[in-house]
């Protein structure tokens, strides 16, 4: 069960990394991330289609996450987002307590 959440969590990961910072990445990484990592197609499939080997698509996965994860320590929007979700949450939670100008002022500065 660990291993699946973990298995999930870095899947879900990939995505908001490659969702954020793909554009980043040369074609053929955004290409072998796509089928790897969104397609969930083989590492067989992925080297037909690209034209290279299994090992060849392991290496642009490895490449290109090892590139998105330094963007994320660079610029932080994943980060930036999960922190905004969290007070956006929060607002909601806290609505009825909060006066109504300082829900409606926060609210305008977390949709900006």
């Amino acid at each position: 069960v660990v291993a699946e959440k973990d298995s999930l969590d870095q899947r879900i990961r990939d995505g908001l990394l490659l969702d954020n910072y793909g554009a980043l990445l040369t074609g053929k990484q955004r290409m072998a991330c796509a089928m790897i990592l969104l397609q969930d197609l083989s590492l067989s499939e992925a080297a037909e289609t690209l034209g290279v080997s299994r090992q060849g698509v392991h290496d642009l996965i490895t490449r290109a996450r090892e590139h998105m994860e330094g963007y994320e320590s660079s610029f932080g929007l994943i980060a930036r987002r999960q922190q905004t979700d969290k007070m956006e949450q929060m607002l909601e939670e806290n609505r009825e307590r909060l006066p109504e100008d300082f829900y409606t002022t926060f609210k305008k500065i977390l949709e900006a």
